[in-house]
């Protein structure tokens, strides 16, 4: 059926040659309106303004070809192949269509086709297997610039680029192509307007390859900023309807705040007083906090948190921690029962190796109100519901707890109907957690100064054939009454991993290092084992301490300053990271050894480099999230493909951050009419819950 105009919102069945399949095969790109199939943007552009001379190209290599059809047929067998042999002046070039001969079959013999692929070449055989092909009737002129689209192979090229002109002359342009940028902020930028953008992705300049190219990049990335504005706004959207907690308002005594500053052995860093003043913004706000403290490793999150804590007890509500490991929760328990030593505040503690007659009493004291700080593992997502009046909770580390869990603990409870605030503590972000961030789904504070005369590491990486080198740097440090932590990725050998193991490493350091107290700590040892490994360690009665990723968080021993990490290529930026973080606690020299393999690959070794340049988890988490992708925003995936978006990348949302949050407060052409525009375009109308 023929149609005049369309409307974005109109079906694809209305446009000529979208039958059943078609409209399948659309459907699983995430094709269902017209606006999708506009909005469907080309990766990149063909240059075909220049033929291919055979005589200057090597097998393996992308050829550009017009010939005749001289042969064709098909091979025998259960995967029947279709041949053709094509005569290009220059000789013969056989192409070859391996499966769903039947898209090619049109082919005849006589037919003067463009065809384009990778050539490969075995003796007297030039082959091309399966090529993009055009027929070339008299008349024609031929595309020499021509979009190409990521369409699976369920559609071909030519059927797409025939849908889009078919859409596009289709479309009533005057309701279907509305700029939601006004011309001031199109100058501003230097982009195109919508209409503009839109030829210049789907119908390039078919004079000039270099002027097509240079307008479909400036096109694509001003469709890739539409997006970003259109999520930031149905994020905007989204934490508007988040409950209001209007009963959770803090009261601080200021005169009570300035004596316990004053009573502290150290001076706050000017990023620890800030971030105490965003969160004291945000409790005295209506609106429900969740906040990302992210600062390095030593930077003095805990400090904040606990004053966090406290202005929520002070208020009358109870404060909870969440920790990953015992280990941290014993610390945590130390230093904030230190820290509150002088005020009638009551901490206790929720861990699994509790008896069940203590952690009853733990319960039955929070239910009761009698506690107002409990510090635990994961012993208290079991018993989320067993608090009077729950304000805060303050998850650290969080980057080890998946969404689901987080989810469980900062529910509304049933009988207040009260969502406690929430404050996220990291050295180094998660990528679902930083590309929120940057789209401010998670207000955030950046701790990024740290404690006077304390020295970055230094990160060495050592390929793994080098180890009497290492040897040598260890022995200087234990020399120089430093400890070292060696991190191995397993506890026992293990045939299908070709890893470094604990008990191994442990058995060849007890030769190399004779003459020196070695100790081992890991999963399968008993908790007494455990314990006492880590309090020789902290000691200073072990000069290494052989171990997996359990000293990850919560061990703090001054006089580590040193750390070897096996198989560093292993683990990801983020762990590794926050294994570094393990050393440079006091005011020496420290080092972190990442021990890596003689064949790594040039991206693992990339890795490992962002993490020897930089000290800074905010940028090792931007690479993180370059690498790894950022997972779902609105859903539960932490890292990968980000399925919420069509175009935009992690990387844009770093590049574009600062523009979109500048240009939101700027900007007037945010009204209700084109904002629903930007929404329904990019389809982001949808009633998703925000979990973070």
């Amino acid at each position: 059926m023929s149609v005049t105009t369309l409307s974005n919102n109109d079906t694809l069945q209305k446009l000529d040659g979208v039958g059943p399949k078609t409209l399948e095969s659309l459907s699983v790109l995430g094709i269902n309106k017209l606006s999708d199939l506009i909005l469907y943007l080309p990766s990149f552009l063909i240059d075909k303004t220049a033929l291919s001379n055979l005589d200057n190209i090597d097998s393996g290599e992308k050829v550009l070809l017009i010939g005749l059809v001289k042969k064709i047929f098909r091979t025998k067998g259960y995967r029947a192949n279709l041949i053709a042999e094509v005569d290009i002046g220059q000789g013969i070039i056989q192409i070859r269509f391996i499966h769903k001969i039947v898209i090619f079959s049109h082919l005849r013999v006589g037919d003067k086709i463009r065809f384009s692929g990778i050539l490969y070449k075995k003796n007297n055989l030039r082959e091309i297997i399966h090529p993009e092909v055009e027929k070339i009737k008299k008349g024609d002129t031929l595309e020499l610039v021509t979009p190409y689209y990521q369409t699976k192979k369920l559609i071909s090229q030519y059927k797409f680029r025939k849908l889009i002109k078919l859409a596009f002359q289709a479309l009533d342009t005057n309701e279907s192509l509305i700029d939601v940028f006004d011309s001031n902020f199109l100058a501003k930028l230097n982009i195109p307007n919508y209409t503009n953008a839109i030829k210049y992705c789907h119908f390039p300049d078919n004079n000039n390859y270099d002027t097509a190219q240079k307008n479909f990049l400036i096109s694509r990335q001003r469709f890739i900023l539409e997006e970003l504005f259109a999520y930031k706004l149905m994020l905007n959207k989204k934490l508007n309807s988040l409950p209001r907690n209007y009963h959770l308002k803090i009261n601080i005594d200021k005169e009570e705040e300035m004596k316990i500053i004053n009573n502290l052995p150290f001076t706050l860093t000017k990023s620890q007083s800030k971030s105490l003043e965003d969160i004291k913004i945000n409790l005295k706000s209506n609106r429900l906090m969740k906040r990302l403290l992210q600062g390095d490793v030593g930077s003095g999150k805990t400090l904040v948190a606990a004053f966090a804590c406290y202005y929520i007890v002070r208020s009358g509500h109870q404060a909870a921690v969440l920790v990953p490991t015992e280990i941290l929760c014993d610390q945590h328990y130390t230093t904030f029962t230190s820290f509150f030593s002088s005020l009638n505040i009551k901490i206790s503690i929720l861990k699994n190796n509790l008896k069940s007659a203590e952690k009853n009493l733990v319960l039955d004291n929070l239910l009761s109100g009698q506690t107002d700080i409990v510090i635990g593992t994961h012993s208290l997502l079991h018993n989320c519901n067993k608090f009077k009046s729950l304000g805060l909770v303050v998850i650290d580390e969080q980057h080890k707890f998946g969404v689901k869990q987080r989810e469980i603990i900062v529910k509304a409870d049933s009988q207040t109907k009260l969502q406690p605030h929430q404050l996220f503590l990291s050295a180094t972000p998660i990528p679902r957690s930083l590309s929120l961030v940057l789209y401010q789904g998670l207000d955030y504070s950046i701790m990024d100064d740290m404690p006077k005369n304390r020295k970055p590491i230094e990160t060495c990486l050592i390929n793994e054939q080098n180890y009497e080198q290492l040897y040598e740097k260890i022995l200087s440090i234990i020399k120089n009454k430093g400890q070292v932590y060696w991190v191995c990725p397993c506890i026992n050998f293990t045939e299908n991993l070709e890893a470094e193991y604990v008990t191994g490493v442990y058995e060849k350091l007890l030769k190399v290092f004779s003459k020196y107290k070695i100790g081992c700590l890991h999963g399968r040892q008993s908790d007494y084992e455990n314990k006492k490994s880590i309090d020789s360690f902290m000691n200073h009665e072990l000069d290494i301490l052989v171990c997996t990723t359990m000293i990850e968080v919560g061990v703090d021993a001054p006089n580590a300053l040193g750390i070897v990490i096996e198989n560093a290529e292993r683990f990801g930026l983020s762990q590794l990271h926050q294994l570094r973080g393990r050393v440079g606690r006091g005011y020496q020299n420290s080092f972190c050894f990442l021990i890596h393999s003689n064949k790594l690959n040039e991206v693992s070794l990339e890795r490992l480099n962002v993490l020897k340049n930089s000290q800074n988890g905010f940028v090792i988490a931007e690479e993180d999230l370059r690498l790894r992708g950022s997972g779902e925003y609105l859903g539960y995936k932490q890292s990968g493909t980000n399925h919420d978006f069509a175009l935009a990348t992690a990387q844009d949302a770093i590049l574009y951050h600062n523009l979109i949050i500048e240009s939101e407060k700027e900007l007037k052409f945010f009204d209700n009419d084109k904002i629903n525009i930007l929404l329904e375009r990019w389809n982001k109308q949808n009633e998703k819950n925000i979990e973070l």
